[in-house]
């Protein structure tokens, strides 16, 4: 089944140092990306810079589950339609007219594996970028939004011009999107729900296209939030000082769990159960942190 309607292929006929921009610009829609501005979100709350103000723990936990409910979704749909993505072998051997220190990258980037049906970049950037214009309290919500859906368009815009995927892809995907962000905001409403909600598509994604590290991976962040949301009675205010103890904390133990995920290579089953209790600390890590900060600061008479 072909996919194409010419746009793709007119896209990545511009300039390669053009093309390469735009791999910059697509990293606003990749996993590592997005996880680490919802979760500093989080854990910050309040005291994050610049966007702060208003920001509840409440709201900041609703843009993380949109991240693993984007990953749950796009990898379900991808098992369902199995639809592969366009060539790239073009756009790979320009590569090789650029400085060794871009080449890398850019490889990485225009050589995207797995099925292309739908654009996991702009499914992703719907659901997120669209959760941060409803959790975020600076400026006018039609602002937000205006902004939202700008990053929206650059990226779904990044994905044709580096050829990784045809122009339904990103139609369909950021339709889908769009109407899993309204039923998440409109009708789910809680942290809890969303969590629920996407361990139901997770399940759903490993009935169709087997177990895998991806597969697990979704499936245990959505468990493992569900249960943390299920179990955790509120979260504390957040604080300066707190954010920063549990941003610390956090990156040491997510850091330690990652690592022992990439190089150690465990089992499927086994890096399910890692993600379900990485997603555990991420939730939970505020208690702990705002409890340090507390102590610190009256140890230090403060």
């Amino acid at each position: 089944m072909s996919r194409g309607v010419g746009v793709a292929e007119f896209l990545t006929e511009l300039p390669t140092a053009v093309v390469v921009g735009f791999a910059v610009i697509t990293q606003l829609g990749d996993f590592w990306f997005v996880s680490t501005a919802s979760v500093l979100a989080y854990w910050l709350g309040s005291a994050t810079p610049v966007v702060g103000r208003g920001l509840s723990r409440e709201r900041a936990a609703m843009v993380v589950g949109l991240v693993v409910t984007a990953a749950a979704v796009t990898l379900t749909l991808k098992s369902i339609f199995a639809f592969p993505r366009p060539p790239a072998d073009e756009i790979v051997a320009a590569a090789a007219g650029l400085p060794w220190p871009v080449r890398p990258f850019y490889e990485s980037v225009v050589t995207g594996r797995g099925y292309g049906f739908p654009s996991g970049h702009a499914t992703t950037a719907v659901l997120v970028w669209g959760g941060f214009a409803w959790a975020l309290r600076v400026g006018r919500a039609r602002q937000r939004y205006a902004v939202a859906g700008a990053v929206v368009a650059v990226i779904s815009l990044a994905r044709l011009v580096l050829g990784v995927h045809y122009l339904i892809d990103v139609v369909v995907g950021t339709t889908i999107a769009t109407a899993v962000l309204w039923v998440a905001l409109a009708k789910l409403r809680t942290p809890t729900r969303l969590f629920a909600f996407t361990t139901v598509v997770a399940a759903v994604g490993v009935a169709v296209g087997g177990l895998t590290r991806d597969t697990a991976g979704a499936v245990g962040l959505a468990v493992g939030g569900l249960l943390t949301m299920w179990a955790l009675d509120g979260m504390p205010a957040p604080t300066r000082r707190g954010g920063a103890a549990t941003a610390v904390l956090g990156a040491v133990s997510l850091g330690t769990l990652a690592a022992v995920i990439v190089h150690l290579t465990p089992p499927d089953v086994v890096v399910g159960v890692l993600a379900a209790v990485g997603m555990g600390m991420v939730l939970a890590l505020p208690l702990v942190g705002e409890r340090v900060a507390e102590k610190s600061g009256r140890g230090n008479g403060s």
